[in-house]
Parts: C-alpha cells; structure tokens; sequence
C-alpha cells in the first residue's frame, strides 16, 4: 500500500479518525477520514445487509468500521490513548436523525431495524468486540462518538465544498430522490422556493408525489406502460438499450427528463441556484435525457453537473456531520 498522498500527522498531537459509512440498501460503502481529509485508498464496498436481520446488519456495520481502523493502523502504525474516533453514517430515510433511530418501512430496506436504536446497537456491538478482542483499538472504537445525517443532505454539504459561494440544487437519482437546497456551503431550509427541510421527495407532483416519479420505482414504472419491462429488466438495462439507439426506451428516457424539469421548474425560479448537481446510479443516464430536461426548464436553463463518483461528496458531507457540536448541520431530519 501506497500513503505518501495520505494527511499528515502531527507528532503527539491527537488525531481526528472518522469513519464514514454510507448504508445504501444494495451496497455498504465506506472510508477514512484523518484530520478532516479523505485517506487514498481507504475506500471500501460490500453488499449491504439492507434485507437482513437487525442482528446481522449491525454486525456488517461494526465489521466495517474494524476494518476502516484497521486499515488506519496499518497505514500510520499503533492507535494512541489520546487519539479520538467517530462513526458517521449516510443513512437513507424516513430516519430520526437525532436519535439514531431506524423509521424505513415498506420500502425494501433496513425494515428490520424499524423503531431501534441503530447507534444503541452499534455501540452495544462495538463493546463486545472490546470485551472478546481487548485493545486500545478496540476500546477507542466501542468508545466512538456516533452520528447519523440523510444521505442526501450529506451529499449537498460535501458538494457545497466544491461551491463554496454559491445557491445549488442537489439531486440524487437512485431508489427515490433525495435532495438538498445549498446557499454558501450550508444547507438551506427556510429560503423561498425551498420544501421542508429542503426535502422534495413528498412535494405533490401530477397525481401522486416527487419520490413515485423520479426513483427506480418511477422509471420501472413508466416501463411498464409502455410494455417495455420483461422479467428481470432494472434501470441499467433500460439505459444501456436507449445508448443503443433502441427508440422506445430512449423515448422513455426523453419523458423522464421532461418530466423532472417540470417538476423542478418552480423551485428553479423560485431559489433561483447557480447550478444543478445530479448524483446518484439514474443520474447516469443523464446523457439521454439532458437536453429533455433543459427544454423544460425554459427561461431558467442553467449548468447541470452530473457527478460521476458522488460518493466522495457523501464522506465529506458526514464529515461536516461532526463540525457542529450538535452534529445536525440538517436540524431534525427525518426523511
């Protein structure tokens, strides 16, 4: 392994470790953090444990987490008494962020963690693998201070780094949609045209609301009335038959695109963002239906930036999770 790019460290100085889970329902993705900057190499992926028992994915969470600070350990040598570790979690909702309580239901992840403690669990977890394994590493990671932020908002704090004076509307385009408003780095809750909390995904659109639209469910569904889903036919392979000029499908793609800009026009010209930033697996697809969505935004058409690794924006953003000495740079969030 390769860490002459990694942060330096300061001699005798305590050092800041976070480890960043992002707990996606089809993968687990994770990384280190030291002294605020992202650690080369460090990334990590598995199958998530989001339709398993609660047992069995809070022991993949702790598995990840041994990992992160093991991988510490062997890139900067021995942990120190003085050093200090935090966990922060990306978690999808509907979530008490504050409480570090699991609320999905009836969405086909992590249901078995309704209504519990995630952070009890955790920590419950991290204190047996201290009492099974003793150690300073182990004992600093069952003492670990733990925090929870939406994964979309962390998403827009990490991307408000890159844009640092500027309004953004930050999307992300996978099981649902998340979203984040951006004004100067901070999420933006109370400003004109922004939804509660910054949330679009239960705004009212057509005859239902955001999120039945403009997720994997919506586009699964738009298939469907077109005859064009067949058993076992996901996003990807739609995508993948539009790139290769079948017409159906890539008018399918044209329809969604005119459909966002018409549901994120009045928010546009409301907030009025310097930029649009599109993360997420649906995003893409950006390519097929990019002009779609710009045609729809009218008079407001602005840059559109679709991010190809918007995961690095996420550990960033759970990062800033710790800036506050509240932790919720996103006030109480549920969804």
């Amino acid at each position: 392994m390769n860490f002459s790019n990694g942060p330096d460290l300061e001699a005798g100085a305590p050092t800041l470790i976070t480890l960043t889970l992002d707990a996606g329902g089809t993968v687990l993705k994770g990384a280190l953090l030291v002294n605020g900057e992202i650690v080369p190499d460090s990334f990590m992926s598995r199958p998530s444990e989001s339709q398993g028992s609660a047992s069995n994915t809070i022991a993949s969470f702790a598995g990840v987490c041994l990992h992160l600070l093991s991988y510490y350990t062997a890139a900067y040598g021995p942990l120190r008494n003085n050093d200090k570790i935090r966990i922060g979690f990306a978690f999808p909702g509907p979530f008490n962020y504050e409480e570090g309580v699991a609320l999905l239901q009836g969405i086909g992840k992590y249901e078995a963690l309704y209504k519990l403690s995630v952070r009890d669990l955790l920590r419950e977890k991290l204190h047996q693998l201290s009492s099974h394994t003793p150690g300073i590493l182990t004992d600093l990671l069952a003492s670990a201070e733990i925090r929870f932020g939406n994964d979309a908002h962390l998403f827009g704090l990490g991307v408000g780094l890159r844009f640092p004076s500027e309004r953004l509307i930050c999307l992300t385009l996978g099981t649902g949609l998340g979203s984040a408003f951006v004004e100067n780095g901070q999420l933006a809750s109370s400003a004109d045209g922004v939804p509660l909390n910054g949330m679009l995904f239960a705004e009212p659109y057509r005859e239902a609301i955001v999120d039945d639209y403009f997720g994997r469910r919506g586009i699964l569904g738009m298939a469907k009335e077109r005859g064009l889903l067949v058993e076992n036919t996901d996003v990807a392979d739609l995508a993948e038959a539009a790139k290769h000029g079948d017409k159906e499908t890539l008018e399918l793609f044209h329809e969604y695109g005119r459909r966002l800009g018409e549901m994120l026009l009045p928010y546009v010209a409301a907030f009025k963002p310097d930029r649009i930033i599109l993360g997420g697996q649906i995003s893409n697809s950006f390519p097929l239906w990019d002009d779609d969505f710009q045609q729809s935004l009218g008079e407001f058409t602005l840059p559109v930036i679709q991010l190809q690794d918007g995961i690095t924006d996420v550990f960033k953003g759970i990062h800033r999770l710790f800036e506050n000495t509240d932790g919720h740079p996103s006030a109480s969030l549920q969804n």
